[in-house]
């Protein structure tokens, strides 16, 4: 059996595309349609790209893959590389061969200098895949979680329901006292639900630029598609400000009792990382008091893993996942060098748009 790779025309085959993506994933209410126009339409940097794979006998698509342009700061100089997501193949047709034969063409693409580099978050059978074709694992992203009450834990060993909140209550008492924090003079923050992004936000990530050998763009067009337009994720933000000055700023997502951060923007890491963390957790134990734990998944060689180990965040071995990337040393070296490294790189979970 004989199959064809084929480069898909977005707007024309957007129903093979969801189709394929509905009979083969498993996230819960997500609209994939209006994720569809989101990711490969809207995209503010371009539309995506696609190739569907094809079994010639039957004319039947049996799998496809997407790659979405994504700005990316290397030393300070802006490329666009594409971040690769939406692999997803028919079960019946499922073989190491067809696998294959669909991921190479974005390498391909790269090989013959359409764009400079890619990166992509695949799973673990998926990174297998990566790494036949020739792409490099540059690091891991990793689960961090920080528990705010006991309640969900005691839960577990308490069956008597009205005894649970007299007992949790001293527990959740000590959790705060421990995780209080008083800011210094001049610095304060504040919990908003509308992400409609800034100009001062733009600014603070061109801060970022000049700190972080590798860092993908956060800019302001960038941002306001990310989190104020996605059409499935309702996104807040928390904003810290020193002497009226915005320093840092975090978006995150609430589901159930977990907060979850998604992404990252700080002025000075140094002088501001630690204390965005710590007015975070206080403004989260201030407002949100269903709460029970803050989690943050991120690149195993993100300088804020320091920080928050130093806080108090715990390892969780249940979201771990490799980083891929690939690009041709015999193009580019130079950079190449640069992005095949993973501590050259400042990532969160927020990096994966996919």
């Amino acid at each position: 059996m004989s199959y064809s790779v084929k480069e898909a025309d977005v707007v024309k085959d957007k129903d093979i595309m969801i189709r394929i993506l509905q009979n083969n994933r498993s996230a819960e209410k997500l609209d994939y349609s209006k994720r569809y126009e989101w990711i490969y339409l809207n995209n503010p940097i371009g539309k995506a790209k696609a190739w569907i794979i094809w079994n010639d006998q039957k004319n039947e698509p049996v799998g496809f893959t997407g790659v979405f342009p994504r700005e990316i700061f290397v030393d300070q100089e802006k490329y666009i590389c594409w971040n690769c997501g939406d692999f997803s193949i028919e079960k019946r047709y499922r073989t190491l061969g067809v696998a294959l034969k669909l991921r190479r063409a974005a390498k391909e693409a790269v090989d013959n200098g359409l764009v400079p580099f890619l990166y992509a978050h695949p799973n673990e059978k998926m990174e297998v895949i990566h790494l036949k074709v020739g792409h490099h694992k540059i690091a891991r992203m990793m689960r961090f979680a920080l528990p705010l009450r006991v309640n969900k834990t005691l839960k577990k060993f308490i069956p008597v329901k009205g005894l649970l909140p007299v007992l949790a209550a001293p527990l959740n008492f000590i959790l705060r006292l421990k995780y209080s924090f008083r800011p210094f003079l001049g610095l304060n923050g504040r919990i908003s639900d509308n992400v409609q992004i800034s100009e001062d936000l733009e600014q603070l990530f061109f801060r970022m630029v000049e700190e972080f050998p590798v860092v993908g763009s956060r800019d302001r067009a960038y941002l306001q598609w990310k989190f104020a337009e996605n059409p499935n994720f309702h996104y807040s933000r928390f904003d810290m400000f020193y002497k009226k000055t915005l320093v840092g700023t975090i978006f995150f997502l609430e589901k159930g009792n977990v907060v979850s951060i998604v992404d990252i923007l700080i002025d000075d890491l140094r002088r501001f990382g630690e204390q965005l963390i710590r007015l975070f957790i206080n403004s989260v134990f201030k407002n949100h008091a269903e709460i029970q734990t803050i989690s943050f998944i991120l690149q195993e060689y993100n300088p804020f893993i320091t920080l928050l180990k130093k806080i108090g965040f715990k390892y969780r071995d249940d979201a771990t996942s490799a980083v891929i990337s690939y690009a041709n040393p015999e193009i580019q070296p130079q950079l190449a060098f640069k992005v095949l490294e993973g501590k050259n790189w400042y990532m969160t979970v927020g990096d994966r748009d996919a």
